[in-house]
């Protein structure tokens, strides 16, 4: 019996590292000045992108998520022209000002890597049942085969900027893995970010 459980103990810690070894969100850094002690209030959520469809979904999910935990956020698209990856730093300030947050909340992307991976010898395994001669006799099947799939790693910036100073207090580096849809991804990486920031008591959690 010990020697099953020995077995399944060591597979299930096969498991895990596995599906840590696959997680789409990689955390690398997170940073928080120590002199930063305010939670967010009212901030300017802006995600640097040339992909309006991503640009505009990063920043409405990330706003609604924000306002959920009490913070009054305000996605760039809806206040600004669009932006490049390097946006016009005059408009951005005046906007700031205009609108009297307080901090701004930048996402930007620093390095992308494209990655294709192959998966050989995968199997696909049948049987079949045959009665003859008063008895069941089976048999079994299989083929093998190969796939190739591509993944787009993403290391992403997020910083969070103090107006009154003019400085960075908060930043988290990211590595993110895309294999499906950057849709999706998105979905799956904002609640990180969002963690990472209660974890930085820079938002209400929201009560379970």
């Amino acid at each position: 019996m010990k020697k099953y459980q020995r077995y399944g103990l060591s597979l299930c810690l096969l498991l895990i590292m596995l599906t840590a070894a696959c997680a789409p969100v990689k955390t690398l850094e997170v940073w928080k000045a120590e002199d930063y002690t305010r939670q967010l209030d009212k901030v300017l959520v802006i995600v640097l992108t040339q992909e309006d469809k991503i640009h505009n979904q990063f920043e409405n999910v990330l706003s609604d998520q924000l306002a959920k935990r009490g913070v009054e956020a305000i996605a760039s698209h809806k206040v600004l022209p669009p932006l490049s990856e390097k946006p016009d730093r005059d408009v951005v300030v005046a906007k700031v000002k205009e609108l009297g947050v307080s901090s701004v909340l930048v996402v930007r992307s620093i390095s992308k890597k494209e990655i294709t991976n192959h998966q050989y010898g995968g199997v696909v395994l049948g049987g079949v049942a045959v009665y003859s001669d008063g008895g069941w006799y089976g048999y079994s099947y299989g083929y093998g085969y190969d796939r190739k799939y591509d993944t787009d790693i993403f290391t992403i910036s997020t910083k969070l900027y103090d107006v009154d100073s003019k400085k960075p207090k908060w930043s988290y580096l990211s590595q993110v893995n895309v294999e499906g849809s950057r849709e999706g991804a998105v979905n799956l990486f904002i609640p990180v970010i969002v963690k990472h920031l209660e974890d930085s008591q820079l938002v209400k959690s929201l009560p379970k």
